[in-house]
């Protein structure tokens, strides 16, 4: 009797492949930033990475990508370390077993369209901090979610949303990353 497993090496290797992207190049991929720009990954640059994401406290979030963080630091392909400056958190480095898990996924990662998403992804979104990659991951989650339903938002309605969800942020704050996102042709607008 043979047993087959389904195993998906394609979300191993992107979360191992992502964090050797960003070593050296974003400010700091922790697990709220993996969370971010996997979301940007599916959303903006339409890769079926496999994970559902809800609206979660610092935006989009998939519990599937934290277990799959975890087991992919287990297998010793990224390490996850704590971090005491600024405002804390995590820092996802590639490990020693790296190459090997990122091998196990390349029949995805090596698609031209995987590849060219990716490269991307890192060029728009790996120079900004998780905060600022949670507030762009949120604007494009719900201008998604109403468009879902068929109903555009004009951009002052799309700011008014996003401050009642994330108070935390200024409105000018709020306003620059929905211009910036309708600019680069991430968002639509009425």
């Amino acid at each position: 009797m043979t047993v087959s497993l389904d195993i998906p090496w394609q979300r191993y290797s992107l979360i191992t492949k992502l964090a050797q992207c960003c070593e050296g190049k974003c400010p700091q991929f922790g697990k709220t930033a993996l969370q971010k720009m996997v979301y940007l990954l599916q959303e903006v640059f339409h890769i079926d990475c496999g994970y559902d994401f809800e609206l979660y406290a610092y935006g989009p979030f998939a519990s599937q990508l934290l277990q799959d963080l975890d087991l992919v630091e287990h297998t010793g392909a990224v390490k996850i370390q704590p971090v005491k400056f600024r405002a804390g958190g995590y820092k996802i480095i590639p490990s020693s077993q790296a190459d090997a898990l990122i091998e196990k996924g390349m029949k995805f990662l090596s698609q031209k369209d995987v590849k060219k998403a990716i490269e991307s992804l890192i060029n728009e979104f790996g120079h900004l901090w998780a905060k600022d990659l949670e507030l762009r991951a949120t604007i494009i989650f719900v201008q998604r979610d109403y468009q879902r339903q068929e109903k555009y938002l004009s951009s002052d309605k799309l700011e008014d949303i996003i401050k009642q969800i994330k108070p935390k942020f200024p409105v000018t704050e709020i306003r620059a990353a929905i211009e910036e996102l309708s600019a680069k042709q991430y968002l639509k607008l009425q």
